[in-house]
């Protein structure tokens, strides 16, 4: 009886040990991965997507870490997305539910398995919890800076032992935020104008190499060039590449009558004809001046109400207030008068010497400005030469 003690203490160091055998078999066992996701038609996944993927064979689990959800039903949605006040959430679904929604968006998926040691996963897996936690999930959504792929390079960066190795990190790109945004927006006319009138010059500024990752395929191709560095051994961050859905549904091209350049030629053309039509016939139409210096008044009032007023970061400084000036409004109601006062005629007359510089700088501005509502500005200036001119 005097080795019952003994015998016991080493039963449970056997059992200890196994229990810390089999953990470490299945840690070794479960595979971590990043999903990129191609874009989809819809604006809000225009740019496509990421998300983690884990696999744990032992506990018949195949789940997805996806960033970047928000709830439709959130009380005052809209106002607290305009101004940057929406809160996204993490969310963990199953694999298969995940790729059946992105097949029937026609959305190819590839996968990049990383290349990590068995501390790193389990380290990683256990931030990635911690971070669905009810009280962890919620975060304020930027969309350069804090989005779906940056919140991926940043737990990454943090809970890896060791250190990841981007490739020329801090080397400044040739290309602006804007430029990379650009290349998705080549057949969503509409979309790339409405970006570059209510996004300022913050997306003017060079990325570098670290902060194309915004992007979802810039993401996939930083990884695909990263090392990771753990206990001394350097290695490829990803060690396999699979394509989990290959097929990609196509913008249709818009059709050149509803292409905005078009549209917004059309307005100017018949624009200029009222014009013609009221200094030849003396009718002073001046519902078309309400039209074009009103709507362009209370732009840049919402210009000026995501510059001051939000908390997204690319919306000012945002030169278009420029052209969208604010204090046309107080003065509209003074065009339907006879004889208005002579200091409007003036007002209108170096407003048509700035709009005139403005077109001529238009290529070389600090900011990018959407040529597509270049006849619109034009009928801008038109129409304060024709009411700097109006007796």
């Amino acid at each position: 009886m005097r080795h019952l003690p003994f015998f016991l203490l080493s039963c449970l160091i056997l059992v200890f040990s196994l229990k810390q055998v089999q953990a470490q078999e299945t840690i070794d066992k479960t595979e971590v991965s990043i999903l990129t996701c191609s874009p989809g038609l819809e604006l809000y996944s225009l740019f496509g997507h990421s998300a983690i993927r884990v696999q744990d064979p032992s506990r018949n689990l195949d789940v997805v870490f996806n960033y970047g959800n928000f709830d439709f039903n959130t009380p005052n949605f809209y106002p607290k997305f305009v101004r940057g006040k929406l809160k996204y959430n993490l969310t963990v679904n199953h694999y298969r539910d995940f790729v059946a929604s992105y097949k029937r968006n026609k959305r190819w998926i590839k996968e990049q398995e990383l290349n990590l040691s068995s501390e790193s996963k389990q380290k990683l897996i256990q931030a990635l919890w911690e971070n669905y936690r009810p009280e962890n999930r919620y975060y304020f959504y930027d969309f350069l800076f804090n989005n779906c792929s940056t919140l991926i390079r940043d737990v990454l960066q943090k809970e890896i032992v060791g250190e990841i190795e981007y490739q020329k990190a801090d080397k400044v790109s040739e290309r602006s935020f804007r430029d990379l945004l650009d290349l998705y927006m080549t057949e969503t006319p509409w979309i790339y104008t409405g970006i570059h009138l209510v996004l300022g010059q913050p997306l003017d500024m060079k990325a570098t190499h670290y902060q194309e990752m915004f992007l979802p395929d810039m993401l996939m191709s930083g990884f695909d060039q990263t090392l990771v560095s753990e206990n001394g051994n350097t290695k490829k961050f990803v060690s396999k590449e699979n394509v989990i859905l290959s097929e990609m549904a196509q913008q249709k091209p818009t059709a050149w009558y509803l292409h905005p350049l078009f549209i917004f030629g059309f307005i100017a053309l018949i624009g200029l004809a009222l014009t013609i039509s009221s200094i030849r016939n003396e009718k002073r139409f001046v519902l078309l001046d309400v039209l074009v210096f009103g709507s362009t008044s209370l732009f840049g009032f919402l210009i000026l109400f995501l510059w001051f007023f939000t908390d997204h970061q690319a919306m000012g400084p945002n030169f278009n207030i420029l052209w969208a000036l604010p204090i046309h409004l107080p003065i509209i109601h003074l065009l339907f008068k006879k004889n208005r006062p002579t200091w409007v005629k003036t007002y209108f007359k170096y407003h048509s010497i700035f709009i005139l510089l403005l077109i001529a700088a238009w290529p070389i501005m600090p900011q990018k400005l959407p040529y597509t509502i270049l006849p619109f500005i034009v009928l801008i200036l038109i129409r304060s030469i024709y009411n700097a001119r109006r007796s």
